[in-house]
């Protein structure tokens, strides 16, 4: 069958209900106070007073000395949308629920990257799944 055939059948038999949601997560950081900052001047102190506590830190460039530097990551949400959901009967004991939700999903943010001598080596501002890598297992412990 096709999709949209699906579709009305689920909602002849069920319950169809749209909304409008407004989400809001952090506070976004001011772009002049990310344009202030200078790579190879700034250090993490100064960094860290102009922008606040980051939200996430992640290892950067490990060294073959267990040197490394930092990722701090900050993050944001604002955004507001409609969607719908819709219900339908499965069984005498069960419904199936499809949502469909028109705000977007993809988090703006900035990273900025730190040397071993925690001198800011550079930064970006963008969508954060963009700005980072892939996922990394951190580097171990060494013990004595």
């Amino acid at each position: 069958m096709r999709p949209s055939l699906l579709l009305l059948l689920a909602v002849l038999g069920g319950c169809v209900s749209g909304y409008y949601r407004r989400d809001s997560l952090n506070e976004p950081v001011p772009p002049a106070a990310l344009e202030a900052l200078e790579p190879g001047r700034d250090t993490l102190a100064t960094c860290l007073a102009a922008l606040g506590a980051p939200l996430r830190v992640l290892e950067y460039r490990v060294a073959p000395d267990r040197t490394a530097g930092m990722a701090l990551v900050w993050f944001w949400r604002d955004t507001a949308g409609w969607g719908f959901d819709v219900s339908a009967p499965i069984d005498d004991r069960s419904a199936d629920v499809f949502e469909f939700d028109l705000a977007d999903t993809e988090l703006p943010g900035c990273v900025l990257w730190f040397g071993p001598d925690l001198v800011l080596e550079r930064w970006r501002q963008g969508m954060v799944g963009e700005l980072l890598p892939g996922r990394v297992r951190p580097s171990p412990a060494v013990d004595g």
